[in-house]
């Protein structure tokens, strides 16, 4: 009688019931609990088992009630638990097609991970991880909160930290060998104050006393993870391992606050300094000369006209395009070939800091409250970095239960740098796109010969350099060697300083040398104290008053609290220089965006220009920075929004007129901004007034379409000015082209990849709506693009030795076809050696280059355009962080929409070969959040793993969500109960 009752209730059951001395065809599944359910804390593996048969079965799976299964068929499937804690048993069921079920239930739970410690916590810190690998930290006090970050910093990203200290602290050649001698030579020879200290003691030196102390927490949690890993070496990152030479656990130093300062400096550095720029000016305009038609195309600080979109401006604002943008008062012929030697060294710095044609893209604005669907102001960012792998951002929630550190902050930080550059607090949300203030001055010195290394002329008194030893260490089989003792090495003994302005950069001749000043010289700033009190922030006044102390490396900060207030502030110290402006000056100003005169005191920064130069100062006057009342900020404007995206932010548009020196009632700010093409700005301005237009507010829906927006504003000017080109002389190459472009205009200039995944290789073709279309429209466009600018710019530019910088390409040639820019085409002559020159018009180059761009797609494609996927072509990879490290630390490459200055932004390479259209720079996170005070809703993507290692390791694939714009919801305070999948505990013992 039990067999039979058994045969009934028992899961494993059979299409009949056999006898129970000749059991029939069994199935089972393991693991399996017969008291109940299966408990797992991640993906698991169950296998099917078929007993008391020599029948091949086959087996399939389904699943019910929360989470997915790897296979549907087979004898093993791989159960991932739904994100989180799923709120009720899932049933997993295996079948066959002879009737045989089995079923198990599945409960998942977090992991208890061991407890581990970092000395001098305060009190017992829990850290809940959720399904993206986010840690949420808990803490009785922020201190705690940080130490525990630098903890998990180390963990996660320690490769990264170790490898940008090194880049920072001028020692990277210590890491990698010989060929990082360079690097540092440079880094060194910048990052110095004007007594000749280095920037990161001096910071650590001045730090505000709270402040440090919890840095010195921050420190205290990365050294407690290196004690770890010393103790276990084979937790090393895979990183090291392919390095040139070995590195074990106990060759890595202890971590230190100065580790920090240098490379928050770095990373202002990389966000600030126009140091090539500057130099690439002076280069250009020493050859071609400062009255040339030329000279107005290039140098160029005005944005296109129609893309004059300013973040204050009450409405949207059209600016005029002058002629000029200001010749050079320095004598450029006394520079000789060491200017063009001087230029060449920072390009190739900068493109080591800032590789793979990391051109400008981020984003970021914020909605009222009134102007908000939800009532509520949101704000949104995807700020713009190189793509790398791991990413440069890492992602954490800290909370504190001490009700006065207002601490409850979501974001994302550099590790390495406690706190969190993007992201929301308890009360306040922000986004970050970098301003680009004119905070860097080049100056032309007069030296002579004097004790101990020379002097250099001020007001026509000799003074004496400041010299400053050096000693370069590099990484051999050996061990650590001194440079100088390895052959074909040459490293300076010193670095020298021009006491009043900063480093020698460039010795031209025995007598002339050019030195650099740059605000994030200044030894005494409070950066971090800024970032920190607007993690803090209570409303967007405090945010505003914190942020007084973020000096350099300028930040549009877009602000957005839970009362509904938005707030705009780019607070950064910009030098005060009435030698621009031209109504101290006699009408006669010197242009900061060329070297300056630093002999004669002429060109000093200050209100006296004497009072900001003295010899060898750590700190410098207030009066030496352009007041806060003249820096662009607001709050709560009646058009109910402020958007930014790296152009000209003013109400007036002082670079509008492309004469941007003291326009009325501003001082000089800026010569171009870090995008003065304007492309994004008017694109994001436009889709907001869209949605208000619709619908009377702005959705969060609407936020996360405008940031995947791929709209090409550029295909727009050109494909229109295409259009009204005379047809009557054109070929069939060129009716087919115009043809195309015309279809995509008048689906709106849209770059879709024109695929149905995210493989350029093996993903479908997207056949919904128009996508065949306009996908093939910007295939063309971008082709067409990149051979106008070959063609047109290449031969006068190799004459400087310059590539073509494709901001300034874009500017110099839209204005060059428009009425303002007819006189001034002497770029579109072709240069035939020897300075013959083959006059051409500009318009004759665009119906060249054109034609040239459809053979070359037709030829590879076809002429069906059909054919032509962007995606295939348009792609993203994101590259290591060092270029030793390829093995398995390059996924993708992944195809992508946009393209050149869409607000999604995919600018591709100019230096490309082909047809081909990688792009190297994006949104290093995508964040939108709704500021609700009770249930905040936040928005998340980061283009990589929180934890570094080799791809595919098997964790979220927070990568593959970001190349399809996905987001996820970002858990905030109390949310994270819902979803943890593992916890930890630290304690001080």
């Amino acid at each position: 009688m039990r067999s039979i009752f058994a045969c009934l209730v028992t899961l494993v059951t059979a299409a009949g019931c056999a006898h129970p001395d000749n059991p029939g065809p069994e199935l089972t599944i393991t693991p399996s609990d017969p008291s109940g359910t299966v408990a797992i804390t991640g993906p698991t593996n169950f296998s099917a088992v078929i007993s008391n048969t020599t029948a091949e079965e086959t087996v399939t799976w389904t699943v019910s009630g929360g989470g997915t299964i790897s296979s549907t068929t087979g004898l093993h499937t791989v159960f991932q638990p739904a994100l989180g804690l799923m709120p009720a048993a899932a049933t997993l069921t295996a079948a066959t097609a002879d009737g045989l079920t089995a079923t198990v239930s599945i409960s998942s739970g977090p992991a208890v991970i061991t407890s581990d410690t970092i000395p001098n916590l305060l009190a017992p810190v829990t850290v809940l991880t959720d399904a993206q690998d986010i840690p949420h930290i808990r803490c009785a006090t922020k201190i705690d909160c940080l130490a525990v970050q630098g903890y998990i910093h180390a963990r996660d990203r320690f490769f990264m930290m170790d490898f940008l200290r090194h880049v920072a602290r001028a020692n990277l050649a210590e890491l990698i060998g010989v060929d990082g001698v360079s690097q540092d030579v440079q880094i060194r020879t910048l990052f110095v104050t004007r007594s000749g200290q280095r920037i990161e003691d001096a910071l650590s030196a001045n730090s505000d006393p709270a402040i440090k102390a919890l840095l010195d927490a921050y420190t205290g949690g990365v050294n407690a993870y290196l004690a770890y890993l010393r103790a276990h070496p084979s937790d090393m990152p895979g990183e090291y391992k392919q390095l040139p030479f070995p590195i074990t656990a106990a060759d890595i130093g202890q971590w230190s606050d100065e580790d920090t300062f240098a490379m928050a400096r770095l990373q202002q550095f990389q966000l600030s300094e126009t140091l090539s720029e500057e130099t690439g000016f002076a280069t250009f305009a020493q050859a071609f000369g400062p009255t040339t038609a030329r000279f107005r195309a290039w140098i160029r600080s005005a944005a296109p006209a129609g893309e004059q979109a300013h973040t204050l401006s009450a409405t949207a604002h059209t600016g005029v395009v002058a002629r000029s943008a200001g010749a050079p008062a320095t004598n450029l012929a006394a520079l000789g070939d060491g200017l063009a030697k001087l230029d060449a060294k920072l390009v190739a710095l900068r493109d080591r800091l800032r590789p793979y044609d990391a051109s400008v893209g981020s984003n970021n604005w914020v909605i009222s409250s009134a102007m908000s669907a939800t009532h509520q102001a949101m704000v949104a960012n995807d700020p713009h970095l190189s793509l790398q792998y791991p990413p440069l951002f890492h992602l954490a929630v800290m909370t504190s239960a001490l009700a006065a550190d207002h601490l409850d902050l979501a974001g994302g930080a550099f590790p390495g740098i406690p706190g969190a550059l993007v992201g929301r607090g308890q009360h306040v949300g922000w986004g970050v796109t970098v301003v680009g203030y004119d905070v860097t001055d080049v100056y032309q010195e007069v030296l002579s010969a004097c004790a101990p290394a020379g002097c250099v002329s001020y007001n026509g008194v000799p003074e004496p350099l400041i010299v400053v030893p050096q000693t370069f260490l590099v990484r051999t089989a050996a061990g650590l060697v001194n440079a100088n003792t390895i052959q074909g090495v040459s490293v300076p003994a010193a670095v020298l300083i021009a006491p009043h302005h900063g480093p020698i950069i460039q010795l031209i001749s025995p007598g002339v040398a050019l030195s650099v000043r740059w605000t994030g010289q200044e030894g005494n700033t409070q950066d971090l104290r800024g970032i920190l009190g607007l993690n803090t922030a209570t409303d967007v006044d405090s945010a505003i008053a914190s942020l007084k102390d973020f000096a350099t490396g300028a930040q549009n900060f877009v602000l957005a609290d839970d009362q509904g207030h938005i707030a705009y502030d780019p607070h950064a110290l910009v030098p005060v220089r009435n030698f621009a402006d031209p109504l101290q000056t006699a009408g006669n100003p010197q242009a900061p965006w060329f070297p300056l005169k630093g002999y004669d005191g002429s060109a000093e920064w200050g209100p006296t220009g004497t009072d900001c130069a003295s010899a060898g100062a750590t700190a410098v006057p207030a009066t030496c920075w352009i007041a806060d009342n003249l820096l662009p900020q607001g709050k709560d404007p009646a058009k109910g929004y402020f958007m930014t995206a790296n152009a000209d932010p003013t109400a007036n548009g002082v670079t509008d007129g492309n004469s941007p020196l003291s326009p009325a009632n501003q001082p000089y700010l800026s010569f171009d901004w870090d995008d003065s093409t304007g492309f994004r700005a008017t694109r994001i301005q436009e889709r907001i007034e869209a949605a208000i237009a619709t619908n009377g507010s702005v959705s969060e829906a609407d936020m996360e379409s405008i940031q995947s927006d791929h709209v090409s504003r550029p295909g727009k000017f050109f494909a229109t000015y295409i259009a009204g080109l005379p047809t009557a002389s054109d070929t069939a190459n060129l009716t087919a082209a115009k043809a195309i472009l015309a279809t995509w205009s008048a689906d709106g200039w849209d770059c879709p990849s024109g695929l149905t995944g995210s493989d350029p290789n093996n993903s479908g073709i997207d056949t919904s709506g128009t996508v065949v279309d306009d996908s093939a429209g910007c295939f063309l466009f971008h082709a067409f693009l990149r051979d106008l600018f070959t063609n047109v710019f290449t031969d006068d530019l190799k004459v400087v030795g310059q590539g073509v910088n494709q901001l300034q390409a874009m500017k110099a040639m839209m204005y060059m076809l428009t009425p303002d820019g007819a006189g001034d085409q002497d770029f579109c002559g072709t240069a035939n050696g020897a300075g013959a020159v083959t006059p051409k018009t500009c318009a004759s180059q665009v119906v060249t280059a054109l034609a040239q761009a459809y053979a070359q797609v037709a030829g590879s494609y076809g002429s069906v355009s059909s054919q032509w996927k962007w995606g295939k072509v348009h792609t993203m990879q994101p590259v290591p962080l060092l270029a030793l490290i390829t093995t398995n630390y390059e996924p993708g490459p992944y195809a992508r929409p946009g393209g050149a200055f869409t607000v999604d932004v995919g600018t591709p390479s100019t230096a490309s070969a082909g047809l081909k259209f990688p792009f190297g720079s994006s949104g290093n996170v995508r964040h939108i959040s709704v500021m609700n005070p009770t249930t905040p809703v936040t928005k998340m993507q980061l283009p990589g793993p929180e934890k570094d290692g080799p791809v595919l390791f098997g964790g979220p694939d927070l990568l593959g969500q970001w190349v399809l714009n996905k987001y996820f919801d970002f858990a905030i305070g109390t949310q994270v109960d819902a979803v943890t999948v593992s916890t930890q505990t630290f304690t001080a013992h």
